[in-house]
Order: C-alpha cells, then structure tokens, then sequence
C-alpha cells in the first residue's frame, strides 16, 4: 500500500513538470500568446507576438495600430495588434 502511495505521488509530481517544447526561440514561449515561429503570421487582435531585429509588420488596412513594448538592453521587442489588420514577417 505504501508503494502505491509513492508511485501515485511521484506520477502527480512528474507530470506537473511537463515541457514547453520549444526552448530554442524558434517555437513558442511559455507565456501565452507570444509567438516566436518564423515566417508570415497574420497577427490577432490584442494577441502579443516577440520580434527581434529585421522582423517586418505590414499594415493591411489604414486602421491598424500596433503597440509596441521595449525593455532597455533587451534584443527582442513585444508588439501587440490592437486596431485593423497587419501581416508579421519573421526573419
């Protein structure tokens, strides 16, 4: 009986540590909504997307707005869709 109480223990802790899958940046991070796939997205309202140096937003309507939120020493850079349209290219 006690063993079993372990093995279910150990079960319960080994599957809360799962894996994000993508710890190389060029998958998703952990944190959700923020994308870091390669290639063209079309961006979702008030969805947040990490972009780095030579990433490209095309606005596709004249609506669009987009945040942008920088920290200081920092390479990469969050933008967020918050009006319109816009397409995101990944270098």
């Amino acid at each position: 009986m006690k063993n079993i109480l372990i093995l279910t223990i150990a079960t319960l802790l080994l599957s809360g540590c799962g894996s994000s899958g993508g710890g190389d940046d060029g998958g998703n991070t952990d944190t959700p909504g923020i994308t870091l796939d390669k290639g063209d997205t079309s961006m979702v309202i008030y969805q947040q997307y990490v972009v780095s140096k030579g990433d490209q937003i095309f606005k596709d309507s004249d609506l669009t707005r987009v945040k942008i939120t920088h920290t200081d020493g920092d390479t990469r850079s969050t933008v967020e869709l918050i009006e319109g349209s816009a397409t995101l290219r990944k270098k």
